[in-house]
């Protein structure tokens, strides 16, 4: 095993002596007056870049929503009136109904007890 670690250890030096080699001949290739293709830290905010949200945008996004939610929960009379839910049951209507409600089902148990009822009856008939 200390034989394959020591195999292991020599090409990766060697891979690093190979990768110095290529960086020196790069910077040779480049000259003292060539202009190079911007890094990604010069390139500024204008740079492309791979995805996520800006540190400007996600400020203004933040701040839009502790607005949205200062309003929300009655930061302003206005916001709140037009949260309020439109519509409903006042109290006399939800009573009626209540009492609507609870004749319907005294009638469906009457009915339920008088059919069992009925059909005695029309066995004793037949």
């Amino acid at each position: 095993m200390a034989g394959t670690l020591n195999d292991v250890i020599k090409q990766l030096e060697q891979q690093r002596a190979a990768i110095e080699r290529a960086l020196s001949a790069l910077r040779e290739v480049e000259a003292p007056g060539a202009v190079t293709a911007p890094t990604s830290a010069a390139r500024g905010p204008r740079g492309r870049r791979r995805g996520g949200m800006t540190p400007e945008g996600r400020k203004r996004l933040s701040e839009a929503l502790k607005a949205r939610w200062a309003a929300k929960r009655g930061g302003s009379s206005a916001a709140s009136a037009k949260a309020k839910r439109k519509g409903g049951i006042t109290a006399a209507g939800r009573k009626k109904l209540s009492e609507a409600l609870k004749a319907r089902w005294v009638a469906k148990r009457a009915s339920a007890s008088a059919a069992p009822a009925k059909k005695a009856a029309r066995k004793k008939a037949a």
